[in-house]
């Protein structure tokens, strides 16, 4: 097998997992909710997901310390208007 499709694989192997992970939080979320359905719940998913998605990026990323900082100011500002409305 090339190099190529190794790469593909791995690609969407790991889209594949982030995948099930966030349908993983949304099941949890509703457990904790006896499935009950609400529009609550949509940015409690968010917020949780959204770290899970900026923790896989500053693991991976090979971005200056910087423009990391700067990412991660612009996500904790949107963690808090997400949480502001979730909880």
């Amino acid at each position: 097998m090339d190099e190529n499709k190794k790469l593909l694989i791995i690609h969407y192997l790991t889209e594949f997992i982030l995948f099930f992970i966030s349908i993983g939080i949304l099941i949890v979320l509703l457990t904790l909710k006896d499935f009950k359905f609400s529009w609550k719940i949509i940015p409690q998913w968010v917020f949780l997901f959204n770290g899970v998605l900026f923790t896989f990026w500053l693991w991976k990323d090979k971005s200056q310390i910087w423009e990391k900082a700067i990412a991660g100011i612009y996500f904790v500002l949107v963690q808090i208007i997400i949480a502001s409305n979730a909880f």
